[in-house]
C-alpha cells in the first residue's frame, strides 16, 4: 500500500472530460422534469437544488451539501434513465431527511451506509427501481438509520482504529478528501447550517402540494414530516448541535494537516480537547420534574458519542438540594430522583458553579424566577412547553409537550 505522500498529485480535466460534463447536464435537467412529474414530492424537491456535474477523483458517484447535487458526469452517463432518476431521488432524500444533520458526532462512514440503506427503502416504498448494488439490508427493513447505524457500530468498533474505516468523509466532506484523478473545480461541497434550517420547511411545502394532488401521503413522506417538526429541526437535534458546538473539536486552517501538504493541498487540520464538561441545572417545580428522565435519557445518549465527558448536575428551588458529577466511567442513572420544593432561584446554581465554571450550563425549566446574573460560560435555557425564557441573555431551546416529542 502506498503512502499518501506517493499518490499521483490530482491534476485538470481533460478535453474528454470536460465534454462529459457538457454532455450530462441537459439530461440531468430532463431527468429532473421527469422526476417532477411521475414523483411530484421528490420533483419539488429537486427544484430546490442545483444541478452540478463534475468529473472528480474525490466523487466516484454523486453527493449533496442540501445547496447542489453533485453528480459524476462519467459514472451518470454509465447509467439508464430508471437508474440516474433513482440516483437524483436518492440525493434529494439525503436532504429531506436532513441526513446531515442527524449524524451529529457519528463515525461518517458507517452513517452514510446506514442512511443510504434508510433511503432507499424509503424510495422503494415509493415505486422507484432499487437498483441491485444499493445498499438495502432486508432484514431491516423499515429500521430509521439511527438504529441500523447502532447495529453496524457493534459490528465495526474492533475495526474503527485501523484499516479503511478510519479514514473516511461523508459526501459534505469531501473536500477534506485525497485525489489522485481529476480535480474538478466545480465540485465545492460545503457545510452551511442556514440551508439545513431551511429543509424542514421545504418539505412540509411539498407533502402539501403532493397532499393536494393526490389527496394521501405515503408513509415514508409522513415520516419526514415527524422528523421536519411543525416545522423546525427536532428539539433533540437542536439539543445535539448545541453540545457539540461547546466541545473544542474544530478544524483549522491555521493548523494544515500535514497528510496533504505533499500533494499541495493546504486542508485543516483539527485538534480536540481532552474532555468534553458541560453543567446541567434543574429547578424542582413540578412541571420541570416530569420532564428530566426524558430530557437526561437525550442528553446522555448525545454525550455517549464522545469518548470522553463529564456532567455536573445540580437541581434547585431557593437553594442547590442537589450536587452530583457524572461522567463517561460513571453515567447518570436511568432515573433520577428529585423532590420538588418551595421557590425557584436561579442565582445559587450560578454561584455554585464558581468554583469550576464548566464549558456551558444547560438549564432545565419552566422559567418562572428572576433572572441571574449572566455568567461568563455559555447557557441554554430549556423550557418546558408552558414556560418562558427567564433571561434576554442565552440560547433558547423549547420542549413540546411529552406525547409530540
Amino acid at each position: 500500500m502506498s503512502s499518501a505522500s506517493e499518490q499521483p498529485a490530482p491534476r485538470p480535466l481533460n478535453a474528454t472530460e470536460k465534454q462529459a460534463k457538457a454532455d450530462i447536464m441537459p439530461v440531468l435537467e430532463r431527468d429532473r422534469i421527469q422526476l417532477l412529474l411521475s414523483q411530484p414530492f421528490l420533483g419539488a424537491l429537486a427544484m430546490r437544488l442545483e444541478l452540478v456535474p463534475v468529473v472528480d477523483g474525490r466523487l466516484p458517484t454523486a453527493a449533496t451539501d442540501g445547496r447542489n447535487m453533485f453528480f459524476n458526469a462519467l459514472f451518470m452517463q454509465g447509467l439508464d434513465a430508471a437508474t440516474r432518476r433513482f440516483v437524483m431521488a436518492h440525493e434529494i432524500w439525503h436532504c429531506a431527511a436532513l441526513h446531515f444533520v442527524r449524524r451529529g458526532n457519528r463515525h461518517h462512514r458507517l452513517w452514510n451506509v446506514a442512511v443510504d440503506h434508510e433511503t432507499n427503502h424509503a424510495l422503494g416504498q415509493q415505486g422507484l427501481k432499487v437498483p441491485r448494488e444499493a445498499i438495502l439490508f432486508h432484514d431491516l427493513a423499515g429500521k430509521n438509520a439511527e438504529t441500523v447505524y447502532s447495529l453496524l457500530i457493534k459490528k465495526a468498533k474492533p475495526k474503527l482504529n485501523r484499516g479503511p474505516l478510519a479514514d473516511d468523509h461523508s459526501p459534505a466532506d469531501s473536500l477534506g478528501n485525497s485525489c489522485s484523478g481529476p480535480m474538478d473545480p466545480d465540485f465545492t461541497p460545503a457545510v452551511n447550517n442556514n440551508i439545513w434550517r431551511k429543509w424542514p420547511n421545504r418539505v412540509h411545502a411539498a407533502a402539501q402540494q403532493q397532499l393536494r394532488r393526490h389527496g394521501t401521503l405515503p408513509g415514508s413522506i409522513r415520516s419526514l414530516l415527524h422528523i421536519a417538526g411543525q416545522p423546525s429541526i427536532p428539539w433533540q437535534e437542536l439539543l445535539r448541535r448545541y453540545v457539540e458546538r461547546c466541545h473544542i473539536r474544530q478544524y483549522q486552517w491555521t493548523r494544515p494537516n500535514r497528510r496533504f501538504l505533499s500533494q499541495g493541498l493546504l486542508l485543516p487540520g483539527w485538534h480536540h480537547a481532552e474532555n468534553l464538561s458541560i453543567a446541567v441545572a434543574v429547578d424542582t417545580s413540578g412541571s420541570v420534574l416530569n420532564e428530566v428522565d426524558r430530557f437526561m435519557a437525550e442528553l446522555t445518549g448525545i454525550l455517549r458519542s464522545f469518548s470522553d465527558w463529564s456532567v455536573r448536575f445540580l437541581a434547585c428551588d431557593a437553594e442547590v438540594v442537589l450536587d452530583q458529577r457524572w461522567s463517561s466511567q460513571n453515567p447518570p442513572p436511568a432515573t433520577i430522583e428529585v423532590h420538588a420544593g418551595g421557590g425557584t432561584s436561579f442565582q445559587p446554581v450560578l454561584d455554585k458553579l464558581d468554583d469550576r465554571p464548566p464549558s456551558a450550563l444547560v438549564y432545565l425549566t419552566d422559567g418562572y424566577a428572576e433572572a441571574p446574573s449572566r455568567p461568563d460560560y455559555p447557557v441554554l435555557w430549556a423550557i418546558t412547553h408552558s414556560g418562558r425564557k427567564p433571561a434576554p441573555w442565552g440560547e433558547l431551546l423549547r420542549l413540546p409537550p411529552t406525547n409530540e416529542s
